[in-house]
């Protein structure tokens, strides 16, 4: 075979690599969705994201270039942080193999998403068929829970009993927690805020991509989860001010002016909102603090569990800090917790330099929305795929992909 040869067809192997790896995305992305069944959705994602990234990564000489960068290598150095983590530390949840897998997964998730990333068409058409999944299942939910199941629209019985997560039908679409369900959803209201204010659109294409936002703009109130209602208007109001133009303009003033009159219609739900508080978030906080000197240098291991009851009446135990960033620290101790904060910063500090590129504004929306959600919700990112991967290391792959023009490079 001449190396002409040679050359086309690793052109071809690596183009059909990368599609199969928009359609592994996209199941990874919405799967949960369409799939009523663990086992199905994983052997999806394996065969059809997983794969292909192995192969493509061989195939591109373990695509140095990403790794090379100040982000892609604070990200190998965390990994690294924690496979010694969970081969050295006796109190690590699970045996080296174990950590060993994970990280090889979170690398090629990473490297999937930055591989599509480098090709915005691509990218940009999977996440608005992702959007348009999302928005079917948030109204199809709606319609399910209040329209066939006949719940309640009343603010107690919602709030205490009601909280949206799941379909309700045949086990699709379950999300196993109204925590998780709001940061779901709310990964698609950003997206779709960038594709209804970032393209292009035809009036009928608007009035779909609003329509759409209303759905999972109302699944994610009903969820009451607050960490996804603000982690979700911290990173559509980025998204909105990294693009300026007239339609970002309208929707940020329309806001202002719709956001007065919400608070007062439903104020009385405000203050009991309020009085709520953290959720006793504050004595689990209070405990990580007294435990901070057992924990502070190494950690107490990889996936270990903080363990800790609520004194009586409540006498009910959690096992997660119900803060990631505590919660890493209290896993793999200073020098973990510092790499994962280099990491964001790096991540923030590309994202900026290479905002003249439309997906660097997104994936610092997205980076926005995640860094709001893990402050109280999120307990884990070093573990087996999740919708806790959508919230934080689609954006990391996001934010390694994209690629800054020379005049940044030069100026950065």
């Amino acid at each position: 075979m001449s190396s002409i040869q040679r050359l086309a067809w690793a052109s071809r192997f690596s183009n059909a690599c990368l599609y199969i790896l928009g359609i592994g995305l996209f199941v990874q992305l919405t799967g949960l969705l369409f799939n009523n069944d663990g086992s199905r959705y994983a052997t999806q994602t394996y065969l059809l994201l997983f794969v292909p990234a192995l192969f493509l990564l061989v195939s591109r000489r373990l695509s140095v270039g990403l790794w090379r960068q100040l982000p892609g290598g604070i990200l190998l150095g965390l990994c690294v942080w924690v496979l010694l983590g969970g081969w050295l530390n006796p109190g690590s949840a699970s045996e080296p193999a174990h950590w060993l897998k994970i990280v090889l997964l979170v690398l090629l998730y990473v490297f999937a998403v930055a591989s599509v990333v480098e090709h915005s068409r691509l990218f940009t058409g999977l996440s608005a068929m992702a959007v348009a999944m999302a928005a079917i299942f948030a109204w199809l939910t709606l319609y399910y829970q209040f329209g066939v199941l006949g719940k309640p629209l009343d603010y107690e019985a919602l709030r205490f009993s009601g909280r949206l997560s799941e379909l309700g039908w045949k086990g699709f679409a379950d999300l196993d927690h109204p925590i998780v369900a709001g940061l779901y959803y709310g990964v698609f209201m950003v997206l779709a805020t960038r594709l209804l204010v970032g393209l292009h659109v035809r009036f009928w294409q608007a009035g779909l991509l609003a329509l759409g936002m209303l759905g999972l703009s109302a699944y994610i109130l009903l969820t009451f989860s607050r960490g996804a209602w603000f982690a979700t208007a911290a990173g559509c109001f980025v998204m909105l001010l990294l693009l300026p133009n007239v339609k970002s303009r309208s929707l940020l003033g329309a806001g202002a002016l719709l956001l007065p009159v919400v608070l007062f219609a439903f104020w009385p739900e405000v203050q009991h909102e309020r009085q709520v508080g953290l959720s006793n978030r504050s004595l689990i906080w209070n405990e990580w603090g007294e435990r901070f000197p057992s924990f502070w240098l190494l950690g107490a291991g990889a996936g270990a569990d903080f363990a800790f009851t609520f004194p009586p009446p409540a006498d009910w135990s959690v096992k997660h800090a119900h803060s990631l960033y505590l919660q890493l620290w209290y896993e793999y101790g200073i020098v973990g917790f510092l790499l994962f904060v280099a990491l964001l910063a790096s991540l923030l500090w590309k994202g900026w330099k290479c905002r003249a590129e439309p997906l660097a504004r997104l994936g610092l929306a997205l980076l926005t929305f995640a860094m709001v959600a893990m402050v109280s919700d999120v307990y884990a990112v070093f573990h087996r795929p999740s919708p806790y991967w959508l919230v934080f290391w689609f954006p990391v792959g996001i934010l390694l992909g994209v690629r800054c023009p020379p005049s940044a490079e030069k100026t950065a």
